[in-house]
Parts: structure tokens; C-alpha cells; sequence
């Protein structure tokens, strides 16, 4: 006959208890896991539209220093809108190749 040892009730207790726990755990780790993941996919959709904005914003600001620069001519409109000649010529570059 083989050799059995018995095991106590109470550490067959323990052991229920300690799979139970480790579960709860794991259950804890991947429900905050599953929180930061949504809120990067929100945080991402949110900088989307943001740098579209931005990118919207540099567009009307070029296109406003080139009709600057061809109502006042390069030379005044650097000076009275404290922009370099370069930026001048360079939006109106830009804007004349959209």
C-alpha cells in the first residue's frame, strides 16, 4: 500500500485562500491594465486633434504673412510684424506652392 501523508484541513484553508488571493491579484493588475490602455488610446485621440489644430494655426499664419508680405512688400512687412525677411519669403514660398 503506498504512503499517504494526510494534509491538515487547515493548510488546505490556507491554500484555498492563497489561490483565491493570488486570483484577486491578477483580476486587480489586468483591470488597471485595461484602464491605462484606454486612457492612452483617449489621451492619443486627443493629441490627433490637437496637433491638427496646430497645424491648421501655422497654415493661417503663413498664409497671413505672405498676403502681408505682398500688401506691404518684404522689407516693411518684416518690420512691422517683427518677423524675419527669410519667414516672409519663406510663407510666401509656401502658401504660392498650396
Amino acid at each position: 500500500m503506498p504512503y499517504a501523508t494526510p494534509i491538515a484541513l487547515a493548510a488546505r484553508e490556507r491554500l484555498r485562500e492563497h489561490h483565491a488571493a493570488a486570483a484577486k491579484a491578477v483580476a486587480a493588475y489586468e483591470g488597471a491594465l485595461g484602464k491605462l490602455c484606454a486612457a492612452r488610446s483617449r489621451r492619443a485621440a486627443v493629441v490627433v486633434r490637437h496637433d491638427a489644430l496646430v497645424a491648421d494655426a501655422e497654415t493661417q499664419v503663413a498664409r497671413a504673412l505672405a498676403v502681408a508680405a505682398r500688401v506691404m512688400g518684404v522689407d516693411v512687412a518684416a518690420a512691422v510684424l517683427g518677423s524675419s525677411k527669410a519667414a516672409l519669403r519663406r510663407a510666401s514660398t509656401v502658401t504660392a506652392a498650396q
